[in-house]
């Protein structure tokens, strides 16, 4: 599916796409549209070459992974989806149905 390209917010994160030292967080009210950008963003990597085995998408609110509520479970589900070195991209959308993940 194609998202609308919301290139205000877009150009305030395209610059992180590589920062491979530092973990970023969208925040906003609710319906706002942040897995929709997350969605984007996802988009825009595929255009530029990142491979879809890179990059990791986990809908924590969806089956099979609304059941998922530890750090532990959510790190298990991640290792399952890494098959070599690359660098993967790890998205994680709804992060605070995780307990002790909470921003």
């Amino acid at each position: 599916m194609k998202y609308y390209k919301r290139e205000e917010y877009l150009s305030k994160v395209r610059g992180f796409y590589n920062d491979t030292e530092t973990i970023k967080v969208i925040t906003g009210i609710r319906r706002c549209g942040k897995s929709s950008l997350l969605e984007t963003i996802i988009e825009e990597l595929k255009d530029n070459n990142v491979k879809e085995k890179d990059i990791i998408y986990i809908k924590l609110d969806k089956r099979p992974y609304k059941n998922i509520n530890t750090p532990e479970a959510l790190e298990e589900v991640i290792d399952s989806f890494i098959k070599d070195d690359n660098f993967k991209y790890i998205f994680l959308d709804e992060i605070q149905n995780v307990k002790k993940c909470e921003p």
